[in-house]
């Protein structure tokens, strides 16, 4: 998700011609997700929900009322119990006080964050998972929403343990597509999708006509979808009908964005440090004339030398992204080659998946560097 992410800032980035990269050769899935019927108005009801794993207490009387065709993203720092909240209105896990009533027609489907556990058995092929949701759909059926998903040929026919990531995910929403639900429970389901899939989910999302409740650390996916922020504190739920951007006006709080954190506190910093050069100067305002205009002179070759040195610094960085990002897009295309699973050994696809996960979180640093440097820029 962080290195999708990433990508989406310097997408944005290159759309204001600040950088060249090479465009995606990668394949779009299609999520296309309809409900049997309406729900009810009242999709959801918690009331007073209380969770607590032995001293560790997370939900401390948790209220809310989810009305039809609503967009719910609900957030708060690691450890909370978002997750709690949802597998307890799922019916995966009681509360230890309080209750969760769904409304009059509603058809919930979840896509869990472990969503893995549900591959039982882990040796039954993707196809095979796929049909026994629908036993009384043909095989073409099964088969033609799989190659909306990207799973045709071989890939069908891979055992869920050898399944990658983003390919789990998207096996999962193939599921709950054909369930038809008119409520999505979504926890983090952009962790292992690249940045096709989650573009493609977003759009889907957007024209579903039910209710949405979701989980995520990502960004971009909640801001592009929610209409309504439930954040959860230890001492209250804050509850603001809005998108997350409005959200963020309103409180002041980013609870998505590090990099902007750390951004701010820098920026404030720095704004100390000037402000007190300036008061210590005031006192000099005798020297004018020529001196002060070397002054400005020098200054101004110094800061296009500083800016200089940035942006070849920016060049460098963008140059190292594409080189990573090239190399996750080497092993993906290896781990899609027909019957890779079947003839390759599980540790050497272990070392493949090690090598990934390096690669994306060497993209996520790097691409925090240049966006550093493209505000120190200004």
């Amino acid at each position: 998700a962080r290195q999708a992410q990433s990508k989406v800032r310097m997408s944005g980035k290159r759309a204001e011609g600040l950088i060249e990269l090479a465009p995606s050769s990668r394949r779009y899935p299609t999520f296309r997700f309809e409900q049997v019927r309406d729900s009810g108005r009242d999709v959801l009801k918690i009331q007073g929900v209380k969770k607590a794993f032995g001293d560790n207490h997370v939900l401390h009387g948790v209220d809310l009322l989810v009305q039809r065709g609503e967009r719910v993203a609900i957030m708060g720092p690691n450890g909370i119990g978002k997750s709690t909240l949802l597998k307890i209105v799922m019916g995966e896990l009681d509360a230890d006080e309080g209750e969760s009533e769904w409304g009059y027609e509603a058809h919930p489907a979840y896509f869990a964050q472990d969503h893995r556990e549900e591959f039982d058995p882990p040796h039954n092929t993707a196809e095979g998972w796929v049909w026994d949701s629908c036993p009384d759909r043909d095989i073409g059926y099964v088969r033609a929403r799989m190659a909306q998903m990207l799973f045709s040929g071989d890939d069908s026919k891979k055992r869920l343990s050898a399944l990658s990531g983003g390919e789990a995910a998207r096996l999962v929403f193939t599921r709950l597509a054909i369930a038809r639900p008119n409520v999505l429970v979504l926890d983090e389901p952009t962790n292992h999708l690249d940045l096709e899939s989650i573009e493609a989910l977003v759009e889907g999302l957007k024209a579903f006509p039910g209710t949405l409740i979701l989980v995520s650390h990502d960004r971009w996916f909640v801001s592009g979808l929610a209409t309504r922020i439930i954040e959860i504190k230890p001492e209250e739920v804050r509850d603001y009908h809005g998108t997350y951007e409005e959200y963020v006006h309103f409180c002041g709080d980013d609870h998505l964005d590090a990099d902007r954190v750390i951004l701010k506190a820098k920026t404030e910093k720095r704004k100390k440090t000037e402000g007190r050069k300036k008061t210590e100067g005031q006192g000099k305002t005798k020297e004018r004339g020529k001196t002060e205009e070397r002054k400005k002179t020098e200054s101004r070759k110094k800061k296009a030398k500083g800016t200089k040195q940035v942006l070849e610094h920016q060049e460098a960085l963008a140059a190292s992204i594409e080189q990573a990002e090239a190399r996750v897009a080497e092993i993906d295309e290896v781990f899609c080659e027909p019957a890779y699973f079947e003839r390759t050994s599980p540790d050497e696809v272990k070392i493949l998946e090690a090598e990934r996960t390096s690669l994306q979180r060497e993209v996520a640093k790097l691409t925090s560097e240049w966006e550093s440097a493209e505000e120190e820029i200004g």
